[in-house]
């Protein structure tokens, strides 16, 4: 219980973690009768450990079915992405958010 909410604050400062070099596996835009969201799976590595992977979702304020889908169309498999990982645990990361800027 502690260590998760230690990895949900420590998310807070995750703009001051290391980056690595990321992947895209999988995009996907999530649409459900509670919400709508991008997601994109992503692996990496941190030196020689790993793979690791992770998943980070896009939500806009004001989200459509047409601004998701151009959203989506931005990103494929195998594209190149900054991903920020914690320096003692890289199991716990994020995209970078620059990711996010121009959607």
């Amino acid at each position: 219980m502690f260590e998760d909410l230690y990895d949900a604050i420590s998310r807070l400062w995750s703009d001051k973690w290391p980056i690595a070099d990321g992947e895209v596996s999988e995009v996907i835009l999530d649409n459900n009768s509670d919400t709508i969201r991008l997601a994109i799976a992503y692996e990496f590595s941190v030196g020689s450990d790993g793979p690791y992977t992770g998943e980070s979702f896009w939500r806009p304020l004001f989200p459509s079915m047409k601004r998701m889908q151009n959203a989506k169309r931005k990103f494929h498999r195998r594209q190149r992405v900054t991903v920020r990982y914690r320096s003692d645990d890289p199991s716990v990361n994020r995209l970078d958010g620059r990711v996010w800027q121009d959607l």
